[in-house]
């Protein structure tokens, strides 16, 4: 692989994590097996890059990792929302059943 075709790569996958960051924010299901994949053959790629390519590619590397940080960041927000939300659901759903438990024994 040459560092044209690493970086082709790379802007393939830098798309794909802003689609999935889109995604996210949009509050549609982001599906990461594929950028996964994608991620792990890219690096196994840069391992096969003559020590010259390699100090090339590492900037390329870093911004990819700061994109990915930012859509784990996002997710996890997302998921800590979105816990918030059942618990609240569960609670309306206990208060509901006592509620009717309540009527019922009347």
């Amino acid at each position: 692989m040459t560092l044209e075709q690493f970086k082709q790569d790379l802007k393939r996958i830098l798309s794909l994590v802003s689609a999935s960051q889109r995604f996210l924010e949009e509050g549609k299901v982001v599906e990461l097996g594929a950028l996964e994949t994608r991620v792990a053959d890219l690096c196994k790629n840069a391992q096969n890059l003559d020590p010259q390519e390699r100090q090339e590619a590492a900037p390329f590397l870093a911004a990819l990792q700061s994109d990915l940080n930012l859509l784990e960041e996002g997710m996890r927000t997302e998921h800590a929302s979105l816990q918030r939300q059942l618990k609240g659901l569960n609670n309306s759903n206990q208060a509901v059943n006592a509620y009717t438990q309540a009527a019922r024994n009347r």
